[in-house]
């Protein structure tokens, strides 16, 4: 009795055990067509994908095949008609989510390659974020251009003296192509540039230089801007001062980036996105009777009391010193129209930011240009006419500002001149 006992429970156990590892085919199949969805970076993917699990082991298993791999197929004919349909076409608000991608080559995100669109902006990021109902909306049409390596530009790099990098003030978010400053410096000054500009911060500075100089070879000065409102962060990890990935890990991204650039992904994650996280603060700024928008984190950090740059960050602009030519400090929308404010609670800011940048010029031995006072003299001049630096929605500056960055920049190297 005993013996037919283990015996029964032997085949039981082995039944199990194949059941368990028969249903992993299916599993399989269901776990690469949930990462087709925006949740797969939520908690709920791994209770749904045990969920599935259960289906599998209490089903056939060519039923439970069958069902994962219906799900697959329906997910790819989702993807394929949201595509034909032009869904992804309305769900963005400005073209820098739409056109960002993985580069597997650089190991960052850049833009899609060689794109040339036009695009209809209902409005800034502070109105689509901020969640703002009481601002002036500015709709507009922009176009929006990117070079073979991913960056907004007219044309290719073509072995330019000078290589401005910064984030997306540089990338010029918001605004048409005419205005970027590489046109700007073109079409005013007859300079020739070439823009390393993206979202991001120091790290990734440094990794757009190393990458365009790996990729070209040329012997290139770089014009590097600071934008205070996000530039100046309290930590940098050791993840982010890694420069060539592992090839275990470089090719994880990859795959990774493979289905959150398909347009399902990008419109779940979206969906999820907006019903799940908290809306980014934000405030109105009256100014001579306009109301305009400001995130309240570059508020908060314009009136920094205290800041020093993380270490790492040091050592990250120590890779390209030799290559920095000088740095200009951006300042926020905030610090831009502090004297223009109605009824602001303070007299006047600190200035801890642009301090630290002074120190960090110093460390690297180059020069560096304050923003504030020309952009402050030229939105007193426009504020005449009802005109900004800034757009009234949105926390980036637009033509009128970024001509002043270039007229900075023309000076800077006409007095190298």
């Amino acid at each position: 009795m005993f013996i037919f006992k283990a015996l029964m429970n032997t085949i039981f156990l082995t039944n199990l055990l194949k059941k368990f590892f028969i249903a992993l085919i299916p599993l399989f199949i269901t776990f690469i067509a949930l990462h087709f969805y925006g949740f797969v970076r939520t908690p709920f993917f791994y209770p749904l994908l045990i969920i599935f699990f259960f289906i599998y082991i209490k089903s056939e298993f060519k039923n439970s095949v069958l069902l994962s791999i219906t799900l697959l197929v329906a997910t790819l004919i989702a993807n394929l008609a949201m595509g034909i349909l032009k869904i992804e076409d309305r769900m963005y608000y400005r073209p820098h989510e739409k056109l960002t991608i993985y580069n597997h080559e650089m190991e960052l995100k850049s833009y899609k390659k060689n794109m040339d669109i036009i695009f209809q902006m209902p409005f800034g990021d502070i109105s689509a974020v901020g969640h703002i109902k009481d601002i002036e909306i500015e709709p507009r049409e922009i176009r929006f251009k990117t070079d073979s390596f991913g960056f907004r530009n007219n044309n290719n790099y073509n072995g330019e003296k000078y290589v401005i990098v910064g984030d997306s003030f540089i990338a010029a978010n918001g605004t048409n192509q005419d205005h970027i400053i590489t046109s700007q410096l073109k079409n005013t000054w007859n300079i020739d540039t070439y823009s390393l500009g993206f979202a991001g911060g120091i790290p990734e500075y440094v990794k757009y230089v190393l990458y365009l100089q790996k990729k070209t070879g040329s012997d290139f000065k770089v014009l590097l801007f600071f934008f205070e409102g996000n530039d100046f962060v309290e930590s940098i990890s050791k993840r982010q001062m890694v420069i060539k990935k592992p090839i275990i890990k470089a090719y994880y991204d990859w795959v990774k980036a493979f289905f959150e650039e398909t347009i399902i992904y990008r419109y779940t994650y979206s969906l999820i996105t907006m019903l799940t996280k908290k809306p980014q603060s934000s405030e109105v700024l009256i100014v001579k009777g306009h109301r305009i928008g400001e995130f309240s984190d570059y508020i908060q950090a314009t009136k920094r009391q205290s800041y020093r740059i993380p270490d790492r960050a040091l050592k990250m602009l120590y890779l390209i010193h030799d290559r920095i030519d000088h740095i200009f400090f951006i300042p926020t929308k905030y610090r831009v129209y502090f004297p223009f404010i109605e009824n602001r609670n303070i007299e006047e800011l600190p200035n801890r930011q642009w301090e630290e940048t002074q120190r960090i010029a110093k460390l690297l031995n180059v020069g560096c240009t304050d923003l504030t006072e020309p952009l402050r003299k030229e939105s007193e001049r426009l504020l005449k006419e009802d005109k900004f630096t800034f757009w009234k929605d949105d926390s980036h500056w637009n033509g009128y500002g970024i001509a002043v960055a270039a007229k900075a920049v023309n000076d800077h190297i006409n007095k190298l001149k």
